[in-house]
């Protein structure tokens, strides 16, 4: 820190945002400033209660102004008037406003300690299935940078004493061997348990190797791995120890927490490239992935058999030719008068034929199932609701049906339907 100054005039008066012992001022103070120097990045300003003058960072203190216009201020900031936090993730993102999308003018690094200025009203932080805990502040980190910082990975504490290199006496976090609960179970993404229990499948979605697993698997090198895999991410972590923070488990060396929550469900936390903190959820699941794909793919399988031992071949005057295979393929002929309302002109009549979508309870009563074809030649696929019948095979348009998920709970309002006989 430089000399002390003397000067007699002054520009304005600023409130002291971080402790600095050795300036002899503290966070809440209201200090006179004199000079502001761009070269050095300091400010001139009178240490209280003294005749003394002194170098300060600019940053430490707020644009020099009227004094009423830093008493206003000290108020605004009174709620956390000496308060500071501890950083719980590497990687943890400071914004540019109050919103989880907003644009990263900072990534703060595990442990780091940072000033919390005054709360804000922000846009909620969600992990996919509800709020997380905390409320957005505007923080100061020891390099100047100020913004936006979500609570939920801060450990806010009060400064005591004068040295905030050392933090302050938390509870001790001791090195954790992990439950037998956590690492002998298999989890699974939470959306299994809504598949299952409605027995509708997204197959895009469901994977034997989807899941989060840690204490099982090893490294090349003979290192613990934790590895989050679902249809978003696919991501894994070193790690050396565990510990235990309240009924969070961190895992020393890596950007993931995961929090148990109850007896079946596992709440993950991580940093992806971006730097943006992630949520994911995850089930206890006993049964056999692998075994509920097999059962569901031969389920659709057999729905499309059906119409092929029917048929296989099903005609229509005005519609063309169908022909259904025994590979869940079909080939359609003559389908020009399809084209452009319900197919595109570049479609071929080479079809893959798959069964992905589920009826609710009232089209179960007028529709036997739903189709959805794969034209060669066309981008995107087209549905057709279905019912069999001794004479043949009633295909209906449902290009504007109501679909949610994968679940179809409306038929269009003024559908294409088609006949085509055996």
């Amino acid at each position: 820190m430089a000399a002390l100054f003397t000067s007699c005039g002054k520009l304005g008066y600023s409130l002291v945002l971080w402790n600095n012992n050795e300036a002899g001022v503290h966070e809440g103070q209201i200090v006179t400033v004199y000079v502001k120097s761009n070269i050095s990045h300091t400010y001139i300003i009178g240490i209280p209660e003294t005749k003394h003058k002194i170098e300060i960072p600019l940053w430490q203190i707020s644009e020099p102004g009227s004094k009423g216009r830093a008493k206003k201020l000290a108020s605004r900031y009174s709620d956390f008037a000496h308060t500071y936090a501890s950083v719980k993730l590497d990687g943890l993102p400071i914004r540019a406003q109050a919103v989880n999308t907003a644009k990263q003018v900072y990534r703060l690094r595990k442990d780091e300690v940072i000033r919390v200025l005054y709360r804000g009203k922000g846009q909620s932080v969600t992990n996919g299935k509800g709020d997380l805990q905390g409320e957005w502040l505007r923080v100061l980190t020891e390099t100047g940078t100020s913004g936006w910082c979500f609570s939920y990975n801060l450990n806010l504490f009060e400064r005591s004493g004068d040295d905030l290199s050392v933090k302050p006496a938390a509870e001790e976090k001791k090195t954790e061997e992990l439950p037998e609960e956590l690492v002998s179970r298999k989890w699974v993404p939470e959306d299994y348990s809504q598949m299952i229990s409605t027995g509708r499948y997204d197959l895009s979605k469901i994977n034997p190797d989807f899941g989060l697993d840690f204490g099982n698997a090893l490294s090349e090198e003979n290192e613990k791995v934790i590895r989050l895999y679902t249809p978003a991410a696919d991501k894994s972590w070193v790690y050396t120890s565990v510990t235990k923070d309240g009924e969070t488990y961190l895992f020393e060396g890596a950007q993931v927490s995961v929090v148990l929550r109850g007896k079946t469900l596992l709440a993950a936390q991580y940093v992806d490239k971006d730097g943006k903190t992630k949520n994911e959820n995850f089930i206890a699941f006993e049964g056999d992935v692998k075994e509920l794909i097999e059962n569901e793919t031969a389920r659709r399988h057999a729905e499309i058999e059906s119409i092929v031992k029917a048929g296989p071949v099903y005609s229509s005057s005005n519609y063309g030719t169908i022909t259904f295979k025994d590979n869940d393929t079909a080939v359609w002929r003559n389908f020009n008068l399809l084209v452009p309302s319900v197919l595109t002109n570049t479609a071929r009549g080479n079809i893959d034929v798959s069964v992905e979508l589920y009826l609710n309870s009232a089209l179960k009563k007028e529709f036997d199932g739903i189709l959805t074809f794969r034209f060669e030649g066309m981008n995107e696929p087209v549905h057709f609701f279905y019912k069999k019948d001794a004479g043949g095979l009633r295909l209906e348009d449902a290009k504007k049906a109501a679909v949610k998920d994968n679940l179809v709970t409306d038929r269009a309002s003024s559908p294409l339907v088609m006949y085509f006989s055996k």
